[in-house]
């Protein structure tokens, strides 16, 4: 599973900085310096703390552009393998949760359908085997979302804790999961939207608020005992719950909103809320289909956009520069941004995945289906995830496949509901036929996964045209293998290079530089190693720089030493080329 022999771009954040600096404080009791992140990461400083008791990494910190001996390489992968070991082993183990949630809300066989369709991501299994938050993200995050439906179905109050106790473990890991807050604030009042018999508002809006209460204060709970820095300073634990930086943009709205439902409820007895609340309800079905219509209307433009050479949008080039949504009109500017985070998505799974997804929403169409559970789940998980969009695009953030990595995991429920209706079809409903299917199904996820492995986190659908691609922002996918082709080379140690991924330099055995710097303009390598992933952002900081080196010509150029294909995209490389042919004339 590639745990020692992979070189990833942010894990010496973790490795040789975040995770030995958490257990260096709690061991020295030093409480306040256990702050090692605004994420703030601690569930992987505690799972990853487990590399310590094999070797202390402070040692090899700052050898990643030195030259390396046997030994010291020897050591760093064994760092690597012993630091990412627990977050993968935690992920096997958490894993069957998923078929267990699944099957509370629809049964053994969406379950396994879903369960499935997650094990068998080439994505998700990528994330599980890099240092970083999102490697716990993406099943802590769902996990949180799921146990909170399950208790909207059953009314069973231990799965309302689950949702807490889990949405704690999320906000230790990544402040993005705050949210939750404002979804499970949001959905009690969707739930009376839907219910077909209302109950009295003002009790019901009382028992939700307990309810909310209860996710709210256990999640804290959580975050408080298992974070030492909130055991001297409490404004350590609102600023990584209500007050996280997450909430700068749509805080206010929240308050708003929190404020006018308050007023409503002690000066009017609810009936501003009670009359909004009535109008959605008397048009639910209307709203079903405007949310649903709108999540298909986007796959439908996002695959002819691609299949017309990615016009208007070009989603490639916006995914390249994820921490912006350019200018201009804001209906553009939201429509191309959130346009291009279901492009990420769609093309991000299996095709069976997204049939089966597209079968779910056009299910949950149908006038005979819209009063079924299935479809409310659908309509929720949807309307999730365009409020995940939409907030997303208002921080100014494309959402690439990292970025909204918790979303994969419920895109496969979804797209389990659909499947299943598919098999579910007259003489298709027979168990040999359901059987077979899924013995069919896991057959070609596995195909899938196998064939592009070891590269898993830059898997791109086959419905994606071999000059696209998905994940332009990878973890640094072919580093390890471009460094070992370097280190095969005779007097490697006495070579130096330049490098646009920091990976390389940590596993290759001579001397390695990244970036750009004035030095630069003066230095003489033998080998520059380039990437797709990062060719926007090195011909851009490279054109303002009067180097001997030819940056584009180093992309351009068919004349290499060695090219590593990943995930057997043409288009998507890691590339050593000799510094010999590039020198300006």
């Amino acid at each position: 599973m590639r745990l020692e022999k992979y070189s990833s771009v942010d894990e010496p954040y973790w490795t040789y900085g975040r995770t030995p600096k958490f257990w260096s404080a709690v061991s020295a009791h030093k409480w306040k310096s256990t702050t090692i992140s605004d994420k703030p990461g601690i569930t992987v400083a505690l799972l990853s703390g487990y590399g310590l008791t094999k070797f202390n990494p402070m040692n090899y910190k700052s050898l990643r552009g030195e030259v390396k001996t046997d030994e010291q390489l020897s050591v760093i992968n064994g760092i690597n393998f012993y630091f990412r070991l627990p977050i993968f082993l935690c992920t096997v183990l958490l894993l069957p949760l998923f078929y267990f949630f699944l099957k509370k809300l629809f049964g053994k066989t969406i379950a396994l359908i879903g369960f499935i369709s997650i094990g068998l991501s080439p994505i998700l299994l990528g994330i599980s085997l890099i240092i970083n938050p999102d490697s716990l993200l993406w099943l802590l995050f769902p996990f949180s979302f799921l146990s909170y439906f399950i208790f909207q179905k059953t009314k069973n109050k231990r799965y309302l804790q689950c949702a807490g106790f889990f949405l704690g473990l999320t906000l230790l890991t990544k402040y993005v999961a705050n949210i939750l807050y404002i979804f499970f604030f949001i959905a009690p009042f969707v739930e009376y939207i839907l219910m077909e018999k209302k109950p009295n508002l003002i009790n019901y809006l009382k028992e939700s608020l307990k309810d909310f209460f209860t996710i709210a204060l256990i999640s804290m709970a959580v975050f408080y005992v298992l974070y030492p820095a909130t055991w001297m300073h409490l404004d350590v634990l609102l600023g990584g719950t209500f007050l996280s930086k997450a909430f700068e943009t749509t805080w206010p709205m929240f308050v708003i909103m929190i404020g006018f439902i308050v007023a409503d409820v002690f000066f009017y007895k609810a009936k501003v809320t009670q009359w909004i609340l009535d109008f959605f309800a008397k048009h639910k079905q209307k709203l079903i289909k405007i949310v649903l219509g709108i999540f298909l209307f986007l796959i439908a433009f996002v695959i002819v956009d691609v299949y017309l050479g990615m016009k208007p949008f070009d989603f490639e080039n916006i995914i390249a520069s994820p921490k912006g949504i350019g200018s201009g009109n804001i209906l553009l500017k939201y429509g191309r941004a959130i346009s291009a985070d279901v492009y990420s998505l769609i093309f991000g799974v299996s095709p069976l995945v997204l049939l089966g997804a597209i079968s779910a929403l056009l299910f949950a169409l149908k006038e005979k289906n819209r009063n079924s559970f299935e479809t409310k789940i659908i309509f929720y998980f949807i309307l999730f995830m365009l409020f995940y969009y939409f907030a997303s695009t208002v921080d100014r953030v494309i959402a690439t496949v990292r970025y909204q990595i918790v979303l994969y995991p419920l895109f496969f429920s979804i797209s389990a509901i659909g499947l299943f209706q598919l098999v579910s079809f007259r003489f298709l409903h027979k168990y040999f036929i359901r059987t077979l299917f899924i013995f069919l199904f896991c057959l070609v996820l596995f195909f899938e996964l196998f064939s592009v492995r070891p590269f898993y986190f830059s898997y791109a659908s086959i419905l994606l045209p071999q000059k696209y691609l998905v994940n332009l922002k990878d973890m640094g996918d072919g580093s390890y293998e471009a460094a070992q082709f370097l280190n095969e080379l005779p007097n490697a140690r006495n070579l130096s290079i330049w490098s646009d991924k920091g990976a390389v330099c940590a596993v290759f055995k001579g001397k390695c530089t990244i970036g750009f710097t004035k030095k630069i303009k003066t230095m003489r390598f033998d080998y520059l190693v380039t990437s797709s992933g990062r060719k926007s952002r090195t011909l851009k900081l490279s054109a303002s720089l009067n180097s001997y080196i030819d940056f584009h010509k180093a992309y351009s150029t068919e004349d290499y030493a060695k090219k590593i294909i990943l995930a057997g995209r043409e288009n998507n490389y890691v590339k050593i080329v000799s510094a010999q042919m590039l020198y300006k004339k």
